[in-house]
């Protein structure tokens, strides 16, 4: 690794929140298109990393999203605060020439962030991004009643080391799916020092308040046919009602990349709705694949 390979973790100052992100290549910022990656819910930036050393080199930052990784903020209810936490992100860092990267939360945000930068975003790759079908949408109530609680604000959230989070996942569904270098990055720097102990990252009741509130994100419906970059959408098996919340599978409307203007549709049913820590080589294919793809300034 050389010393612009070397993530450098900097801070974003906003109006009610501090976001952190990774830079790489910062040399090469203004020479080539810059890859804006934006992670899932419960994960972090450098989840990125083992995508990212299957890159050229190329400018790139990953964020850590409002309540995640060293970024602060807590729980929310509206998935369109995040997206609009990375739109005056992209404002305040002036980036110009993006390739969005997002998955599944992170995909819906930065699909957010295209519908807003038209003259900043030049391409969009949606992983699983959990924009899903209008008729799901519809039973919003039914799904997730008001006054619940996601299991997963009972998460375990304290480790005596990485290691010992490492164990806990390897074998439990969907972390066995990861590639053993992704589930060590996401364990290592899923975890932050907090009075002295380590404590997740993403605090349980962030990770939950997420999980419950998805149904915000409909009317992303209503402006898709904006998007008019060249757009690549990589799902898995589409889930059902009978298997909603199984993230093995995947949430995204099948009719996804034909709603916006220049769509592509790449259906894996061989993978999971975890395709970055699961296949990050095929993920680095297809971004180089875009990039490509993504029309010159």
């Amino acid at each position: 690794m050389t010393s612009q390979d070397a993530p450098v973790r900097h801070s974003c100052h906003l109006a009610d929140l501090t976001l952190s992100y990774v830079e790489r290549h910062a040399d090469l910022r203004g020479t080539g298109p810059t890859l804006l990656f934006a992670h899932a819910t419960g994960f972090h930036a450098r989840i990125w990393d083992e995508v990212i050393a299957a890159l050229p080199a190329v400018h790139s930052i990953c964020v850590d999203l409002r309540g995640h990784g060293h970024s602060t903020g807590g729980p929310f209810t509206d998935w369109f605060d995040l997206g609009r936490d990375i739109s005056a992100f992209i404002d305040r860092l002036d980036l110009t020439n993006i390739t969005c990267v997002g998955h599944s939360l992170g995909g819906h945000i930065l699909a957010q962030a295209t519908i807003a930068h038209p003259d900043r975003v030049k391409g969009l790759i949606l992983i699983d991004p959990v924009i899903m079908a209008p008729e799901i949408y519809a039973m919003a109530e039914s799904l997730f009643p008001k006054g619940t609680q996601h299991p997963a604000a009972q998460r375990k959230r304290n480790f005596t080391s990485v290691q010992e989070m490492v164990d806990r996942f390897k074998d439990r569904s969907p972390y066995s799916l990861f590639t053993p270098t992704a589930l060590e990055t996401y364990c290592t720097h899923g975890l932050i020092e907090h009075d002295g102990a380590l404590t997740l990252a993403c605090a349980p009741e962030v990770e939950a308040s997420s999980y419950m509130s998805p149904m915000t994100g409909a009317p992303i419906h209503d402006h898709l046919h904006t998007i008019t970059c060249p757009v690549v959408v990589l799902r898995a098996d589409t889930m059902d009602l009978a298997s909603l919340g199984d993230f093995t599978r995947s949430p995204t409307w099948p009719g996804l990349a034909g709603a916006v203007t220049n769509g592509t549709d790449i259906h894996r049913p061989n993978l999971s709705h975890f395709m970055p820590m699961q296949a990050p080589d095929f993920v680095a294919e297809t971004v180089s694949k875009a990039i490509a793809l993504a029309p010159a300034t």
